[in-house]
């Protein structure tokens, strides 16, 4: 029945032509959602009923187990880019990699608890807790997530420290932020096209053809260096001098990819600290617990206007550790080895027919 009320929910506010958004944010859909992840908590605990204390500690060894597979993977590839760097960076490799062994470890010996304690129902009874623990970090953000919008041009001159967010309000940072540069690639080499403006517009008359560091289109010579950025140009320009007048503009190509370098100056543990990363879209930068996401950029002259998310979710966390327990739960409950049923045994000590 609840099941039948959050898809009921979920239609109303997702409907094409009659949806009402504002329903996901409803008292209504908010109690469907806390009913959904008290009764996921009971019914693992009913499921797990007579091996509850085997349960609990099978739950936290899995997800020690799986933490450690964490370790191993980021401190294991870190300590590989760290080697690779050479000269003193093999000090720091060799910390990353006593870490990875340790994540390692953490894996081996939580994974054989697991193995030990963990049987097939209480993996359906994981799974149910998993489902609260996504449940419980959507409330969360519901609650607490902060989102603001930053935009910086990539001339490495602007700071922020501060952002504002749709609603008005004003947060400081925990860190300040600047953009030094960006950069796009785009599928496909470079074109020209040659215009003249006949009939109050444009109308391409030809396509000039790169030379090196130039542009060439019949006997007629341009340096691409001459070419110049403006707001009210999509691409890069040349006017070019006589009658009647002409133009010719860099052909527009579909982005592959986008990235911009940020300078990020924090502290940890007290002691200033500064960070050079890179940016890219679908890729998030953590710090400090704020997410920045690459949303878009607009050309600005010489350089390029960045437009930033920036968020702040504390449900994130137990959001995901759900959704990977959601995943390996449903492995383990499909696949686990079954028990074999105990035969009853009679007084003489003899196996009973069933």
């Amino acid at each position: 029945m609840l099941m039948g009320v959050a898809l009921l929910l979920l239609l109303v506010g997702g409907f094409p032509l009659i949806g009402v958004p504002a329903v996901y944010h409803s008292w209504l859909m908010m109690l469907v959602g806390v009913v959904a992840v008290l009764l996921c908590l009971w019914g693992g605990w009913r499921i797990a009923g007579g091996q509850r204390a085997q349960f609990v500690c099978g739950f936290i060894c899995t997800f020690f187990a799986c933490a450690g597979l964490v370790v191993l993977w980021q401190y294991g590839c870190r300590a590989v880019e760290y080697a690779l760097l050479g000269g003193v960076m093999w000090f720091g490799a060799l910390g990353m990699a006593c870490t990875a062994v340790v994540g390692g470890l953490f894996t081996g010996i939580f994974g054989f608890f697991v193995l030990r304690l963990m049987r097939r129902h209480l993996w359906l009874a994981a799974l149910h807790w998993s489902l609260a623990l996504v449940g419980l970090g959507a409330y969360a953000d519901y609650l607490w997530a902060e989102t603001a919008i930053a935009q910086l041009p990539s001339n490495g001159r602007v700071s922020i420290c501060e952002v504002m967010t749709p609603e008005g309000e004003k947060i400081l940072l925990p860190f300040t932020l600047r953009v030094d540069s960006f950069s796009t690639t785009f599928y496909g080499e470079d074109s020209y096209t040659l215009y003249v403006w006949q009939d109050d517009k444009w109308e391409p008359v030809g396509h000039p053809q790169p030379e090196v560091d130039c542009l060439r289109y019949g006997d007629e010579l341009w340096a691409m260096e001459d070419l110049r950025m403006s707001p009210d140009m999509p691409q890069p320009y040349l006017l070019l001098p006589g009658e009647p007048v002409r133009m010719v503009m860099r052909d527009e190509r579909a982005v592959k990819d986008y990235s911009a370098a940020l300078h990020i100056e924090t502290s940890y543990r007290g002691r200033p600290e500064v960070r050079d990363e890179q940016v890219r879209v679908n890729s998030p930068l953590e710090c400090k617990g704020w997410l920045m996401y690459l949303n878009s950029y607009t050309p600005m002259g010489r350089s390029t206007l960045v437009t930033l998310q920036l968020r702040r979710a504390p449900g994130r966390i137990p959001a995901l550790v759900g959704m990977v327990g959601i995943i390996l739960c449903t492995a383990c409950w499909c696949w686990w080895r079954r028990e074999e049923p105990v035969a009853p045994v009679a007084e003489d000590g003899k196996e009973m027919e069933a």
